[in-house]
């Protein structure tokens, strides 16, 4: 498996496991010690290796949605005259050389731009296509391959982000009432210790795929992305 599939589809599904490895944990305390930490190992491991690609599929089936919320795919925007991240001069500079490497019948130039935006955003989005097929040496654009993986990244674990807080719920939800049968109290403050640090460790996790893990985190990414592959121009 190569490094791309490793960190953009592996380790999101590690992430989505791991608070099911902590309760397991936290609820093995009688085991031997290599089964207390094996169990948990060896359960990520496998259900890591049987859905890694539950994330890459759930991550590219609302990529269109997020990028549409966006204003579009961020590879297209930077092509645009209207879009001010790359400065006019150096969009000039890309918009020629993309003329030669991929030529279309028309100058793309402000005017037509703005009186054709989708016929625009059509070219802009071949010139994408283009540029990502033809930049896909990663050791000579090793940059921008790092960071695809970022965002291929955060992309597909903000497509697992409604599974995971669901299963962290029920997970939360599980721990309470595990305890209640082991103890036949309803009342928490008659629940051990370990009960709270389970349950403070799956709030942590909670927290980060609330917090963390939404649609402005992921296009910190996929602009960053959009920008070394803009730049690749200089390499083609």
């Amino acid at each position: 498996m190569d490094r791309y599939n490793i960190t953009a589809r592996v380790y999101p599904m590690i992430l989505f496991y791991l608070p099911l490895s902590v309760l397991i944990i936290f609820l093995a305390w009688d085991f031997e010690k290599y089964y207390q930490f094996g169990i948990p190992a060896g359960l990520i491991g496998l259900l890591t290796y049987l859905t890694a690609q539950l994330g890459r599929d759930s991550g590219k089936k609302k990529e269109p949605a997020l990028w549409s919320g966006w204003g579009g795919a961020p590879t297209t925007q930077l092509f645009r005259w209207r879009n001010n991240v790359i400065d006019k001069h150096t969009k000039k500079r890309n918009h020629e050389k993309m003329q030669n490497l991929c030529p279309v019948e028309f100058e793309l130039n402000q005017n037509f731009e703005r009186d054709n935006p989708k016929e625009a955003d059509e070219v802009y989005t071949s010139w994408s296509k283009f540029l990502i097929g033809n930049t896909r040496d990663t050791k000579k654009f090793s940059l921008l391959f790092k960071e695809n993986i970022a965002y291929g990244f955060r992309r597909n674990l903000w497509g697992l982000k409604l599974y995971a807080v669901i299963l962290i719920i029920l997970l939360m939800i599980a721990c309470y009432f595990y305890f209640v049968f082991l103890s036949g109290k309803y009342n928490i403050l008659h629940f051990p210790g370990v009960f709270w640090v389970a349950e403070s460790f799956l709030s942590f996790f909670l927290l980060f795929w609330l917090i963390i893990v939404r649609k402005s985190w992921v296009s910190v990414a996929a602009y960053s992305y959009a920008e070394r592959l803009h730049e690749a121009l200089n390499r083609l």
